[in-house]
């Protein structure tokens, strides 16, 4: 699974890294103010996303927290923050947008716990091992009640296996895209579920670098730089 994240990249370094892997990457993200950096992002909160907009690679800020279009109401009971790559395509939160609204989010890095022999468990901050923004395969949809309120965007971030690497600490992790890859996840002529899984599968060993960090991440209300320092 995928609980928590961290958000340490401008739009304008987003789109710097990732130019060159997209032919469609709208141009004025580099313009684009923030986001602003946090360190203990949790599901429902807004985070950045990049999608495919009328053929223009867009970014926008969404709620980490999917909101089915078909849905009576924005709130939901059910957990739809992460969607199981294996399965989110038949699921009828996520089958359409795993066919029709696929998107990346962007994020620096990400927390997972991993259980103590003794009981309790132990937070670990995971990053790319080159420094480079780690990019979630994910979905979004739009849910909209002109009775309520504008239309609200919200997004999954789907899962998968883990690694030898990440085993250690959870049996899930992040479906994580090389930016090789954005341009078939990203295009609207993918339609293939069979070429879409493909693209899901466990991130390369040695890609990913851990470290073990202070057990108050736990707590959403802890903010700051400190969170996502190595535990002494």
């Amino acid at each position: 699974m995928c609980g928590r994240t961290t958000h340490l990249y401008t739009w304008r370094e987003i789109y710097d890294q990732l130019a060159g892997f997209l032919d469609a990457l709208d141009p004025t993200l580099a313009d684009l103010d923030g986001p602003e950096p946090a360190y203990n992002v949790p599901p429902k909160a807004e985070v950045p996303v990049l999608r495919n907009k009328d053929g223009v690679i867009a970014g926008a800020m969404m709620q980490w927290w999917l909101v089915p279009h078909w849905s009576k109401s924005p709130d939901s009971r059910y957990p739809t923050f992460n969607a199981r790559s294996e399965t989110a395509h038949e699921k009828p939160a996520f089958r359409t947008p795993f066919r029709e609204r696929r998107c990346v989010v962007p994020v620096s890095g990400f927390y997972e716990w991993a259980k103590l022999p003794g009981g309790g468990k132990q937070p670990y901050y995971i990053t790319r091992a080159d420094g480079q923004v780690l990019l979630f395969a994910g979905l979004w949809d739009t849910w909209g009640d002109p009775s309520i309120g504008p239309p609200r965007e919200s997004c999954t971030v789907l899962t998968t296996a883990a690694n030898a690497q990440m085993s250690g600490v959870h049996d899930r992790m992040p479906c994580i895209l090389e930016p090789e890859h954005l341009q078939a996840w990203m295009s609207s002529d993918t339609e293939s579920v069979d070429v879409i899984r493909d693209l899901l599968e466990p991130a390369a060993e040695g890609l990913l670098q851990m470290h073990a960090v202070d057990p108050r991440v736990g707590n959403i209300r802890n903010t700051g730089i400190d969170l996502i320092e190595p535990l002494a």
